[in-house]
């Protein structure tokens, strides 16, 4: 994401250090923070309400509606608040929804209470999961579902005040609830989110224990660790303070090789990074189309050349059959298959992610995406269906689909695209091949029963082809189209193509989706032949 172009840019909080550190209040309030715009913003708190935290919960009830003022005017108004307490279960109060400050100020203000808990320890770290991983009740002592997935546009925070070390549902503090909470701190690691912990030193009996845990928990997520008096004085103040920690950063991944990282991309073609390629090893390597059957490594160069610091986040890909017109959707991943991620930190210059994909399944003709997820780099524009549109908007995400199609002259080698229809609406689309270096041969597309029968349907309408078959067209090399194919929302077709070169050499086709006119994905065949 680059500040320049984010809405609402970044102020630094000179208060705070780029990295967790550990905080002291002072029994004294401190001076208010002076808020940061930081864009978008969604905030959930997650409060131990046991007997021992009332000192804290009186602090924070004085101070609730300053704090929710910062969001407010740090996110310019564009915010959501998620509001959930924990004693050995976990309540579900406000879930996120637009501007829903009232609904949180007026709990904690009129009803949120310490009391009851039955001894330490307490459930934080299931207090986490739900709300890291916005779980539902079912199965769990939880009154309610915790809904509204995080948005991806967003700096995403959650603020734990506690005093107990974690223990899980059970009531028991032992090594696996140790390793519960480390695996929170991972999985808000993976999602771009921030975990900063307040802890309130009630008892010094388990500072040692909780301590770690908490600076744990920061470290790992990018967020900042603190410790009140053990009065809890100072705990809205510093909720403030670590609400107003929107230190930010800016990695990218080249959309084509002249793309200097702007948002949105107006250079156009989103569908073949030069920054994501396959190579068979660790090593590196030109890029290679995936072997069926084989483990390979997928490399994404990530470029850090914005001048604010290191960045660390979490580089995640995905697949697809080669073609347009794919889906996304941040709870599924919409046409996309997860094949893995890397959790790194990219220092100035950049750095490269090497993901493993094991086992490639035939026919080895994928599309790849590649998302950069960070707490200091949300996207600048929240994440659609229409994943063309998603990476133009946002130098997070890229998207490479460049086939390699090796064979002899005159021995016919196939290959496929797939078309499809992310607008949300009944639309049209065109197929458009153009040949940068064209074929020294044929190349011809069978659309299938289905998919020719909506185009004939259609009007038929064509530039460019001729038909060879009784599904199948024969595309002008250089340039050529099939024009108005109805698709409905969601739909994917897959047409298959052969390609007879009759000469030996490297040629280079574009296939291209446009839906009015507007490029929706395409792929770059590269075919090798020799004489055999």
């Amino acid at each position: 994401m680059r500040p320049s172009l984010r809405r609402g840019a970044l102020v630094a909080v000179a208060a705070l250090t780029a990295s967790a550190v550990q905080l002291t209040s002072p029994a004294v309030a401190a001076p208010a923070p002076v808020a940061a715009p930081c864009g978008p913003l969604d905030v959930a708190f997650v409060l131990d309400d046991t007997g021992s935290m009332g000192g804290a919960i009186a602090n924070l009830k004085t101070g609730i509606n300053s704090i929710v003022g910062d969001v407010i005017t740090a996110s310019g108004g564009d915010y959501r608040l998620g509001l959930v307490t924990f004693k050995d279960n976990v309540t579900v109060h406000a879930n996120f929804a637009p501007g829903n400050a009232a609904a949180v100020t007026n709990y904690v203000t009129n009803s949120l209470a310490a009391g009851g808990g039955g001894g330490e320890p307490e459930a934080s770290d299931e207090a986490l999961n739900t709300v890291v991983n916005t779980l539902p009740a079912a199965g769990r002592p939880q009154n309610v579902d915790f809904s509204g997935a995080w948005r991806s546009n967003a700096t995403k925070f959650v603020v734990l005040v506690t005093d107990a070390r974690p223990g899980g549902f059970d009531d028991a503090h032992t090594a696996a609830d140790v390793t519960n909470a480390a695996q929170r701190a991972n999985d808000a690691l993976g999602k771009g989110i921030k975990i900063s912990p307040v802890y309130v030193p009630t008892s010094s009996a388990f500072t040692a224990t909780i301590t770690p845990i908490m600076q744990n928990y920061a470290t790992t997520t990018g967020g900042v660790s603190t410790q009140t008096t053990s009065t809890g004085a100072g705990t809205a103040d510093a909720i403030r303070k670590l609400l107003s920690d929107c230190r930010q950063t800016d990695v990218f991944i080249r959309d084509q090789v002249t793309d200097s990282g702007a948002e949105p991309n107006p250079n156009g073609t989103v569908w073949n990074s030069p920054d994501i390629k396959v190579c068979p090893t660790q090593a590196d390597c030109a890029g290679i189309q995936p072997v069926a059957g084989a483990t390979n490594y997928i490399h994404v160069k990530l470029n850090n050349t914005s001048g604010l610091g290191t960045s660390t986040g979490t580089l995640k890909v995905y697949r697809t059959p080669a073609g347009g017109g794919t889906t996304w959707n941040n709870a599924t991943n919409g046409d996309w298959i997860y094949i893995g991620e890397e959790t790194l930190s990219v220092p100035a210059g950049g750095a490269v992610a090497k993901i493993p994909w094991p086992n490639i399944p035939g026919p080895g003709h994928f599309c790849l995406l590649a998302r950069w997820v960070s707490a200091t780099d949300p996207m600048t524009f929240a994440e659609g269906s229409n994943t063309a549109l998603n990476t133009k908007n946002n130098n997070n995400i890229a998207w490479r689909n460049f086939q390699t199609v090796r064979g002899k002259v005159f021995e016919p080698v196939k290959s496929w695209f797939t078309l499809g229809n992310a607008t949300g609406r009944d639309a049209k689309t065109d197929l458009v091949l153009t040949g940068e270096k064209p074929v020294a041969g044929t190349v011809v597309i069978d659309l299938g029963p289905r998919l020719f029968e909506r185009w004939r349907a259609a009007g038929g309408q064509a530039a460019g082809l001729k038909q060879v078959g009784e599904t199948a067209f024969q595309f002008d090399p250089k340039r050529s189209a099939l024009i108005g194919v109805p698709l409905q929302p969601g739909e994917r077709f897959t047409a298959e193509l052969t390609f007879t070169p009759e000469a030996p050499g490297e040629y280079l086709t574009n296939l291209v989706q446009f839906i009015d006119g507007e490029d929706h994905g395409g792929v770059a065949y590269q075919v090798i032949t020799d004489r055999g």
